[in-house]
């Protein structure tokens, strides 16, 4: 069997505290996301604790990724989706560096 690239399926796996702050950034509030996509706040909440994968469509439509490829894990760095310039510094605090 020959290897090809669509074989390689990549997960996306962010700390819950990012993915609710990208809700925020796109939406306002959580509550606003939850009406937004028919859910309640406490379903948005569960599946941010790991609790419930009611609200992991709306989410990962949010993101942009594949829902079957979203992971959420505390156990990774509080991260964003597109880190090429994460380590660069913030404008306002460039001479920190």
């Amino acid at each position: 069997m020959d290897f090809v690239a669509e074989d390689v399926i990549m997960s996306v796996t962010l700390h819950p505290e990012r993915v609710k702050a990208e809700i925020r950034i796109k939406c306002g509030t959580l509550v606003r996301f939850a009406v937004e996509n028919g859910l309640n706040e406490e379903q948005v909440r569960d599946y941010l604790r790991g609790r419930s994968g009611t609200a992991r469509i709306a989410v990962a439509k949010l993101l942009g990724v594949n829902p079957d490829h979203l992971v959420l894990s505390r156990s990774v760095p509080v991260r964003g989706i597109d880190t090429a310039n994460e380590d660069a510094a913030h404008g306002l605090n460039a001479e920190a560096q």
